[in-house]
Order: C-alpha cells, then structure tokens, then sequence
C-alpha cells in the first residue's frame, strides 16, 4: 500500500510564522470551508516548479470561486521563508490557502529505493473517477472525497497494491490516487487525454520525452493498453518517475525499469538540475 500515509508529522508555518501543528486550526463554524493546495518539492532549500504550482493554485482558487488572500509574490516569499531553513535537505511541501490565511506544511516523503529498481504493483480501484462535469479534476482543493474512498478500496484489499487505478465512466483509464500515469509501447510513449488532474511533474516528464525524441500520444487508454505495454510508469511532485511492474496481478513488459522509463529517469534528474541551478 502506498507510504504516503506513513509520513511523519510535519513542520507547519500559518502565513509564514511557524506554529504547533495543533494550533494550525480553522474556523469549526464555517459550513463551506473550502481550500485549495498544491505540493511542491524543496531540492536544498530551492523550489522546483514553483511557478507552474502556483499558476495551478490560482486556477484552482478561481474555479471553486474565492479570492486568494495573498498575491503571488507574498506566497514566493513565505515559501522561500520557509524552505531556506532546510539548506541541505529535500523537502515535500503543502502550500494551502483558504479566503483568510496561508498554511505552509513540511515534512519528508522519501520512498525506498527498492520501489524504483522493482517497480510497484497496481490494482483497479473499485470507486471511480468523479464525473468531469460534476468535480473538475483540474481542481487541488480538500474535498477530496473521490481519493479518500479510493484510498478505503486499497485498505480493503488487505495493501496488497502500492497504488490504485482510477477509471472513468467509460472504462478508460486515468490517473492513480495522487499520481499521473504513462505506458510505453513500440517505444512511444502513451498518457491519457482527459480527466484528471493535469500535474505538473506530468508536463516536466513530457518535455523530458520531446528533449530525448520520444514520440508523445495523449489518447484514450484502457487496462488492456497497460497490460499489454512494454513499460508504464506513474509521475508526482515527490515520486518523481516510479516504475510500474504490474496491474491487477498482470505483469508489464519484461523488464522494471523499462529502457525508456530509465531513460526518461536520468533526463528528469538533468533537466531539474539545470532548473534548480538557474533559480
């Protein structure tokens, strides 16, 4: 079952100022309490992306309909505030914002190094992808009701899988719980079109692909299309590229890594470098 719910707790900052975890509280007496996030990764102190994070977070805040109550160059600000005291650390962050104040949390969310040379094993979830004309999966807010009952669906499967596969109304595939998702055929690389969260570390690994002359196909995607990939892989802020071995007990291709994923691997690790040294 997937570690992100084994992290530790967290350093947690409300409009920069750093405070007790069990005072960062919100009004109990708001019905409509809404929030959006986003989460970022800290590389020694330097925010990777954060320009796209925050771009996402104001599309967010505008979709639900509130007003952010700090402007872009006040969140960079309480952002690199904040990280700066991690100088030799890489760090997950969760910027949240509601209509009155900004919540800052930090902690660490490294995966064994086991998951990247074995792979994971994923299941088809039982709950499926809200529909897009209900909750635009575009949005990163905490109703995050759809992912909770997913998450339930893992636990009840006893943890056999890492993670677990989200499929639409139509039977296609298209996200994980907190995780993009890719597979690789004919060495083409395939992700789905439509219906899920458009992440950022999605977008890095498709430039990534364009940089090491990897045709990109954005299309409908089914199970049978995992099944029958010669690799697949899952994307996030803090994962980066985690190699898929297997979905619903059916194994992908003969090799974890595949040779385009470790390809796709090491150019994300050059690419964000470069990123994080121009910064």
């Amino acid at each position: 079952m997937s570690d992100v719910r084994k992290q530790t707790r967290p350093e947690v900052f409300v409009n920069g100022k750093k405070v007790p975890s069990n005072r960062a509280l919100t009004s109990l007496f708001d019905e409509r309490y809404l929030s959006v996030f986003e989460s970022i990764k800290s590389c020694n102190g330097t925010l990777f992306e954060l320009g796209a994070h925050l771009n996402r977070l104001f599309e967010s805040a505008k979709t639900v309909g509130f007003k952010i109550c700090k402007t872009r160059s006040q969140l960079t600000r309480e952002l690199k505030q904040c990280v700066k005291q991690y100088p030799n650390e890489d760090k997950f962050v969760r910027l949240m914002l509601d209509e009155r104040n900004s919540y800052i949390f930090i902690t660490d969310r490294k995966r064994p190094q086991s998951l990247y040379d074995e792979g994971v094993d994923l299941t088809t979830l039982v709950t499926r992808r809200n529909l897009v004309h209900s909750v635009p999966p575009e949005i990163k807010s905490n109703a995050f009701v759809n992912n909770v009952l997913a998450t339930m669906d893992l636990i009840d499967g006893a943890g056999q899988a890492y993670d677990g596969i989200f499929l639409n109304a139509s039977g296609d595939v298209v996200e994980a719980t907190t995780w993009n998702i890719f597979a690789v055929k004919s060495g083409k690389l395939l992700t789905p079109e439509s219906g899920f969260l458009h992440g950022v570390t999605r977008q890095f690994v498709i430039k990534c692909a364009e940089l090491e002359h990897v045709p990109v196909l954005e299309l409908r995607l089914t199970r049978h299309d995992f099944w029958n990939a010669d690799e697949a892989f899952l994307t996030n802020t803090s994962g980066e590229i985690l190699p898929i071995r297997s979905l619903d007990g059916r194994r992908i291709g003969l090799t974890v890594p595949g040779r385009v994923t470790q390809k796709l691997q090491r150019r994300f690790q050059r690419e964000r470098d470069k990123e994080l040294r121009r910064l």
